[in-house]
C-alpha cells in the first residue's frame, strides 16, 4: 500500500511592503490590477521608517513567495537606509529603493534620468514632462487618473530606462575598484531600482 504523503501548501502570493502612502501604494495597487503575474499580488503600507517597514516585511516571510519593501531617501539617513538594506538581505527581503524620491521612477517612464535633483525638484520635473505630454494636470501624488492612463501603459519604458541608468551607475562604479557587496545608493542621485521589483513579478507586460 502506498504511503500517503502529506501535501504541503503552495504559496503563491507576492507582498509588497511600502511606507509611500500615496504615490507607492497606489502605483502598486493600480500596477497589480493591470498586469497579469504569476503570483497573487497584495500591496500593505506602513507607517514607519525603513527599518520598520523590512521588519514588518520579515514578518510575513511565511504567508509569502516573495516579500519585497519599497522606501525612498527621503529625509532618512543614510545609515539608516543602508541598515534597512542589509537586515532585508540577510532575511531574503527584496528592496526598491529610490534617491531622493519615488518620482525617479515615475520620471522613468518618459526618460532616462540620473541627473541629481532634490525631491521638489523631481515633483517640478515630472509635472513638466506630463505636460508636454499633453497632460494638462501635471503632476500629484493622488492622481489615479495619471497612473492608469499615462504611467502604466509606459511601463516597459520605464523598466528599460531605469535599467539603463542603473547599469551605468554600476559600471562606473566597478571602474573605481570599489567593493560591489553594497552599493552607494545613497549618494546616487537621482536613482532607482524600482525595475529590479517589477522583473521579479515575473509578469506579462
Amino acid at each position: 500500500m502506498a504511503r500517503k504523503t502529506k501535501k504541503i501548501p503552495v504559496r503563491d502570493e507576492f507582498l509588497i511592503v511600502t511606507n509611500g502612502k500615496r504615490s507607492e501604494k497606489d502605483y502598486f495597487e493600480i500596477l497589480r490590477s493591470k498586469i497579469k503575474s504569476i503570483y497573487k499580488i497584495k500591496v500593505k503600507f506602513i507607517n514607519g521608517d525603513p527599518d520598520a517597514v523590512v521588519d514588518f516585511a520579515m514578518k510575513e516571510k511565511s504567508k509569502s513567495n516573495r516579500v519585497w519593501c519599497v522606501f525612498d531617501k527621503d529625509e532618512f539617513s543614510s545609515d539608516s537606509i543602508y541598515h534597512a538594506i542589509a537586515v532585508a538581505r540577510k532575511n531574503h527581503v527584496g528592496v526598491a529603493f529610490s534617491n531622493a524620491a519615488f518620482e525617479v521612477w515615475l520620471i522613468d517612464h518618459f526618460c532616462c534620468f540620473d541627473a541629481e535633483k532634490s525631491a521638489p525638484e523631481l515633483v517640478d520635473i515630472l509635472d513638466d514632462l506630463l505636460k508636454k505630454e499633453g497632460y494638462e494636470k501635471g503632476y500629484s501624488k493622488n492622481d489615479i487618473e495619471l497612473i492608469k492612463t499615462v504611467l502604466i501603459p509606459r511601463l516597459r519604458n520605464a523598466l528599460e530606462n531605469a535599467d539603463i541608468a542603473y547599469q551605468k551607475r554600476v559600471a562606473y562604479y566597478k571602474m573605481t575598484g570599489a567593493p560591489t557587496n553594497t552599493l552607494p545608493v545613497c549618494s546616487w542621485n537621482s536613482y532607482t531600482d524600482v525595475h529590479k521589483l517589477i522583473a521579479a513579478l515575473k509578469a506579462d507586460i
